[in-house]
């Protein structure tokens, strides 16, 4: 295995901030950016694919653990979500090309969910992903 920045990083570390650098840069990327747009019902509010509610953009949270522990924020709501996922659950990761390729998709690619729909989906996702490497150990 490789080491990274001059011994610094393993390849894991590595491949971590590679994946973070690309999330970081998605949040500009426009067809995601125009998905949101679209999804706009009226000021602050959008339209979830996923229950077909209107919902707010951001809705109250509080901290559950770090120095800001109990303090309240506003979270995100509205989230840009790849209909088809950057990573198949059931191929799992594949290469970087492909991994650029799904992460900056057309429009046709997203949709807007709630925060609930976002976790009840990515819920679904990781129990294929973890079914699939359990048959794969066995």
């Amino acid at each position: 295995m490789s080491e990274r920045n001059g011994g610094q990083w393993t390849q894991s570390r590595y491949e971590s901030f590679i994946k973070n650098a690309l999330r970081a840069a998605h949040k500009k990327w426009g067809p995601a950016c125009r998905a949101k747009t679209n999804a706009r019902v009226r000021r602050g509010w959008y339209m979830c694919a996923g229950c077909n509610q209107e919902i707010p953009s951001t809705i109250p949270a509080v901290y559950q653990s770090g120095k800001k522990k109990g303090k309240s924020y506003r979270k995100e709501n509205a989230l840009k979500d790849h209909i088809d996922p950057i990573v198949d659950p059931k191929t799992g990761f594949v290469d970087w090309n492909t991994y650029i390729e799904r992460s900056y998709s057309e429009i046709e690619n997203y949709q807007i969910l709630c925060s609930a729909c976002h976790e009840k989906k990515t819920a679904e996702e990781r129990a294929i992903r973890t079914e699939v490497k359990r048959k794969a150990r066995e």
